[in-house]
């Protein structure tokens, strides 16, 4: 019986330890892969968005350079008298204009899509400017003004133009000014987000990420991984969605591989310790197996106490926390929560010289709805309003019930108009919405509302005074309107 008992448990360990190794691998490369390939996803595209961000910055001072050059008013006159002086004074020889521009061709275009002047810094261009000139004057005459990458026999530039105006923007245009910078492999070589960038003229079949930038537009990325490689690749559209030109980038997979050498380590060591902690509990399993029976049995029923304890615990906590910060009728926050989270936006908003506006709201009439239809009805139009609130701001806003029925909602990092939209939407919905009521009868609510923000006050009591003010004058006024402090 005992050769018999000791097989049985030997076969038990054995079958037990390969199981759970199989599990701790499977485990191992599930989730901790996982999240390195994910960490690895999301790094690749930040490193795109930034890379991206940079080149996208790159013309955009090239388009407040041509854009400071059309609107000046010499320019506008320069167009029409083509005044050597104007030429003299900003790209006479040697005045390094364009070096301190950072650029490397500026072009003057009269209305007859003719170059009036044009100066370069390379000598490429320079040298082949009837072609180069006519490429430009030819290819983008139909549009105005405009801020693209182009592909001119496989030269890339980045290019701006801009309508020649006064600087009142009063008048027709006179011509247009073109600012052109060459982009390059050792250009981009510069950034160091990317072990590896490389400029190609050739297409990318598919796309899985689309970007659009504050000036580019259009941009297509695909990213590929090899067993040690990132690569990208970042196909680049102009204004009429034509292909211009293809940016290749790659980074080594240090992330994911490094994290498959730790998981080899870890599951290496975790085994001998499970070999070593398995080969202990056999040979000391017959000498200890009643007791731990007992120990077993006392655990279970310690730890299901605990378990219990725990559980009732938890539901309390969870009771008091929702006393303390939620309105137990409409469930959105009470005065007490409302007013800490907005406290704590409002120094964040001065921190960070941010805006913040808070809209005070005051349900028309409550009272007579209290008094004719009773105190469910009224519970339930509060319920209702807050539930329209709730439909239209986001997760961000802080929204919460300070009074019978006033509400107030704080907006963090909003534009004023944003917030005035949001509040008139917010009215709207209310005016709009009927409740049917046990009889049939219908039953319509409206709401006043005063909103005030930061820029004129830094004390969130302040606001509140000043929205509590606003929303006292929308109830002089008839009610059902939004009144707002004016800068």
């Amino acid at each position: 019986m005992e050769i018999k008992y000791f097989r049985t448990h030997i076969s038990f360990f054995i079958i037990s330890y390969i199981l759970l190794l199989s599990f701790l691998f499977f485990t191992s490369y599930k989730f901790f892969l996982s999240d390195s390939f994910l960490l690895e996803r999301t790094q690749n595209e930040s490193n795109i968005k930034s890379f991206l961000a940079s080149i996208d910055n790159e013309i955009k001072n090239l388009k407040n350079t041509t854009n400071d050059y059309s609107t000046w008013d010499d320019t506008y006159e320069f167009i029409k008298n083509k005044n050597k002086k104007y030429i003299y004074e900003n790209f006479r020889e040697g005045s390094e204009t364009l070096e301190n521009l950072n650029i490397n061709s500026m072009i003057y275009v009269n209305l007859k899509n003719e170059v009036v002047f044009s100066t370069y810094n390379n000598k490429d261009l320079e040298n082949n400017k009837s072609n180069f000139e006519e490429f430009i004057t030819t290819k983008f005459k139909e549009k105005a003004n405009f801020n693209s990458i182009v592909n001119y026999n496989s030269n890339f530039l980045f290019l701006s133009k801009s309508e020649i105006l006064k600087s009142d923007k009063s008048g027709k245009a006179r011509g247009y000014v073109i600012a052109i910078k060459l982009l390059d492999n050792a250009q981009l070589s510069n950034n160091t987000i990317f072990e590896k960038i490389e400029i190609k003229n050739e297409k990318t079949i598919s796309s899985s990420l689309k970007l659009n930038l504050q000036v580019l537009e259009n941009i297509k990325v695909r990213t590929e991984t090899t067993a040690n490689n990132i690569l990208n690749n970042i196909d680049f559209f102009d204004y009429n969605d034509e292909y211009t030109i293809s940016i290749n980038t790659s980074n080594k997979r240090e992330l994911v591989n490094n994290a498959e050498k730790t998981i080899y380590t870890f599951n290496l060591i975790v085994s001998i310790v499970l070999f070593l902690v398995f080969y202990f509990i056999y040979k000391n399993q017959y000498l200890i197996e009643t007791r731990n029976n007992i120990l077993n049995k006392e655990v279970a029923r310690r730890t299901s106490q605990l378990d219990k304890a725990f559980r009732k615990l938890k539901d309390k906590n969870k009771e008091l926390y929702a006393l303390a910060h939620i309105d137990s009728l409409t469930k959105i926050r009470n005065r007490r929560s409302f007013f800490i989270e907005s406290e704590e936006a409002l120094n964040s908003a001065i921190k960070n010289d941010k805006n913040l506006c808070i809209l005070m709201i005051d349900l028309d009439y409550f009272k007579l709805i209290n008094d004719k239809y009773g105190h469910a009805i009224g519970d339930k139009v509060l319920i209702e309003f807050c539930f329209i609130v709730n439909s239209i701001i986001d997760d961000g806003t802080i929204f919460g019930r300070i009074g019978g029925e006033e509400f107030c909602i704080t907006f963090f990092d909003k534009d004023i108009v944003i917030v005035e939209n949001i509040a008139e939407k917010i009215r709207n919905n209310c005016a709009n919405k009927q409740i049917i009521l046990e009889n049939n009868e219908i039953l319509n609510f409206t709401i006043s509302m005063g909103l005030s923000c930061r820029d004129n006050f830094d004390d969130i009591d302040k606001i509140l005074q000043k929205s509590d003010e606003l929303l006292y004058e929308a109830k002089k006024t008839g009610r059902n309107r939004l009144i707002r402090v004016h800068r």
